[in-house]
Formats: C-alpha cells, sequence, structure tokens
C-alpha cells in the first residue's frame, strides 16, 4: 500500500474543493489540517498499526513521519513535484525505498514517474513506472501505465484507463489491462476531505481514488470475476465536518479492514 509514498494509501480520498453548499471555499475555514494520521488494524496480518505526524509551511505539506517511515514532499511553486518515501529502522536509520516524480501542464498532471529499489548498480532506481495524462474535458481523464526499462529505457505499456467525475467526484475508474478489466464506482458524503486544505493534492490524480469528499461505499467490478464486490466506510466527524475517525469494512461489509483517526 506505497500509494501516496504510504501517507495517503488507504485513505481512499479527493483534495479538491468540494462543489457543495455546506463547503462553499469562500466561507470554509482553509487552516484546517491534519497533524496526525494514525491507521489502526484489527489484527498484523492485515497492516501494522503507525501515527504519522505530519508537518507544514503554511498549507504546503513538508513531511509525514512515523517510527518506522518518513516521507517528505517538494513543491515547485504551489504545485508538489516530488515525493520520496524512506524506510526507518529501529537504530533510526533511513533508506530510500521509492521516489515519485509529477510533470504538469497547463496547471494538470501530466505525467507521473514512480523509481524503487536504489542500489549502486541502479542509483535511479530499478523498477520504474509511468503514468500519462490526459485531460479529455472537464469531467473525464484519461490515463496509459508503463512501466520503463532500467537499462534501455524502453517504455512497456501494461494498462489503461478513465476516470469520470460528476460535481467534483469520481464516480467511476476504469482500467484495462490485456483481456481483463477492473471497474470502481464510488458513492459519497457530504462533509470535508480530512486532506482538502493541503495545497496541491488535488491535482495528483492517481495517488488514491479521487473524491471531493469522503467515499462511503465501493462498488468493484472484476471481469474474471463472477460477482462484484461492495466495501462500505464508517465516520465520526468533529463539529467543522471533518472526520476524526474512518473505519473501512472489508468486503463483507461486517469485519472491520481498517481505522484511520485523525487529529487536527
Amino acid at each position: 500500500m506505497k500509494n501516496l509514498l504510504l501517507l495517503f494509501s488507504a485513505l481512499t480520498l479527493l483534495l479538491t474543493s468540494c462543489s457543495n453548499d455546506d463547503n462553499d471555499s469562500s466561507t470554509e475555514d482553509t487552516s484546517i489540517l491534519p497533524k496526525t494520521i494514525s491507521y489502526i488494524y484489527p489484527s498484523a496480518d492485515l497492516g501494522t498499526n503507525t501515527k504519522n505526524t505530519l508537518t507544514y509551511d503554511g498549507n504546503k505539506i513538508v513531511s509525514s513521519i512515523s517510527a518506522i517511515s518518513k516521507v517528505i514532499f517538494t513543491y515547485t511553486g504551489n504545485v508538489i513535484t516530488k515525493q520520496q518515501l524512506f524506510d526507518v529502522d529501529s537504530k533510526g536509520l533511513e533508506t530510500k525505498d521509492m521516489e515519485t516524480e509529477y510533470a504538469y501542464e497547463n496547471g494538470k498532471l501530466k505525467t507521473r514517474i514512480t523509481r524503487q529499489y536504489f542500489t549502486t548498480q541502479y542509483p535511479n532506481g530499478q523498477y520504474v513506472g509511468k503514468t500519462v495524462y490526459t485531460h479529455v474535458s472537464n469531467n473525464l481523464i484519461s490515463y496509459i501505465d508503463y512501466t520503463v526499462d532500467a537499462d534501455t529505457k524502453i517504455e512497456t505499456k501494461i494498462s489503461e484507463g478513465t476516470f469520470i467525475y460528476k460535481d467534483s467526484n469520481l464516480i467511476e475508474d476504469k482500467n484495462v489491462r490485456g483481456v481483463s478489466s477492473s471497474t470502481r464506482t464510488y458513492e459519497y458524503d457530504t462533509k470535508n476531505n480530512p486532506l482538502k486544505n493541503i495545497l496541491g493534492l488535488d491535482l495528483l490524480l492517481k495517488e488514491t481514488e479521487i473524491s471531493s469528499n469522503n467515499i462511503l461505499k465501493i462498488r468493484r467490478v472484476d471481469s474474471e470475476l463472477p460477482d462484484s464486490s461492495i466495501y462500505l466506510t464508517n465516520y465520526i466527524y468533529n463539529d467543522k465536518d471533518f472526520p476524526t475517525k474512518q473505519t473501512s469494512l472489508a468486503g463483507d461489509g461486517k469485519s472491520i479492514e481498517y481505522e484511520i483517526e485523525y487529529t487536527y
């Protein structure tokens, strides 16, 4: 789970300004930012409990640090152009695990390049992935995923897909890989996204499922499976309508897959 370099991998959130009247950008408090994000799993088989502490420069996120990882963000102007993930061992030694670079065109994300497994032989990463985005309209974005050979730099297409939006919320994410396809559809609440006030995160399209608000329900349909899967999420909100706790249920709709707690 290293989308958005671990910080937002489990959140299934988007951070664009909300179109609902309750979240009118002319009146909302943009100073509200999450100070800590804690991930809690019911068993060690599902994940490791962690508490991330976030630091900022104004509304720009600088870092997210836990006992086992560290994420550093780099801005160019008001857009995020790089993230670096470091693993941290019990002695505090940091080892770079992943790096993602972003390029923009006309103020919108154009390419995303992720590098992993850094060695002396491969100082720029042994495994390289690239995604190219095409902004067809305000409500439709298409993308193509590639792997990039670290030696030859040859790009090989592995999948393609589309994002469809309505009222600034992603309502469908379809990915096609060879003869297989996977489609996710989404339903939302009308409350504030915990990360909505972090500058530049709304532009990072493929870091996580995209929404203006908080996702309540995900329906996943895979071409190779006979039945669809349903994933539900419940929230507890503070008096500003920001979530303080998120409980995500497994596909059976009953057992807890993970929980996230926020402080502001």
